[in-house]
């Protein structure tokens, strides 16, 4: 709906005419839309991401997590596993924009939110973090949005097509797409989960496949139940080095390990430390 919005936006001489308010409360109230999708109901309890997170703590020195999605659910999953209830234990990881209100963990884990979020606002000319959680301010945030008649402050939510580009937004994220390039060129394994690699979303799938011919030591993996979606990426970046995995996250942690071993047959899993011996 974003992309037909700003369709219509560049065909003015085509009536209807939307005029600039009227184009304004159009898009806040798809934002509006977005953020109920993305919050209502939804939690981390599930931790569905939670054995994929650990794996990671404990196999790699290095790990970056990128996200496509406007949602929470991952930085949620991130931050409840990485402490205890003990205040100050508990950690993001590491991100490249400045943003208030965030704190950075290990740096062992850097997190690339592509296109925003529903708890990332633009506001006092920088950007700010909203906690997602039911006793946090993010839901007192988005109260206030929908009821200012002209907000003075934005989500930060860029749509995964050609248009992000011409957004204001960009600007602030753009310094991720550059890191993202980086660390897929300089990565020996990546895992894809669940990202449909749509066609609009140009610089993605350029990215994707320019750091798959940079560094051809480098071995892929996608996790996806949609068979579509998975001769997608066959088709783009061929049988060699890519394996892939015809179902959800939560088929996969079944045997986590296991099926992590099948998509990157090269992987030396570190040893478990072993039991300490009482004199």
């Amino acid at each position: 709906m974003l992309t037909i919005l700003r369709d219509w936006e560049k065909e003015a001489a085509i009536p209807p005419q939307l005029n600039t308010d009227e184009l304004a409360r159009f898009r806040k109230e798809i934002y509006l839309l977005i953020y109920k999708a993305l919050f209502d109901g939804k939690s981390s309890k599930t931790e569905h991401l939670n054995q994929m997170i650990e794996f990671a703590r404990k196999q790699f020195e290095q790990t970056t997590w990128a996200s496509f999605n406007w949602d929470c659910i991952f930085e949620s999953s991130f931050w409840y596993s990485s402490g205890t209830y003990e205040p100050g234990s508990r950690t993001n990881p590491r991100l490249v924009v400045d943003i208030k209100n965030w704190r950075h963990g290990s740096s062992r884990h850097l997190y690339l939110k592509l296109h925003g979020s529903i708890n990332w606002w633009f506001e006092n000319n920088g950007l700010n973090y909203y906690q997602f959680s039911y006793t946090g301010n993010l839901r007192a945030k988005w109260e206030q949005y929908a009821t200012e008649a002209k907000p003075t402050s934005q989500p930060v939510i860029l749509e995964p097509s050609y248009y992000k580009y011409d957004d204001g937004l960009y600007d602030l994220l753009k310094p991720q797409w550059e890191v993202f390039l980086k660390n897929l060129i300089d990565a020996d394994f990546i895992l894809i989960v669940g990202y449909s690699l749509p066609t609009a979303d140009g610089q993605a799938r350029s990215k994707m496949l320019t750091a798959f011919q940079a560094n051809p030591n480098s071995l892929w993996g996608v996790i996806d139940p949609n068979a579509e979606t998975v001769n997608r990426y066959r088709r783009l970046f061929g049988e060699t080095r890519l394996e892939t995995f015809n179902g959800t996250v939560v088929g996969f942690n079944n045997d986590f390990a296991v099926n992590f071993q099948q998509l990157f047959p090269t992987f030396s899993p570190k040893a478990p430390p072993a039991p300490a011996v009482k004199p």
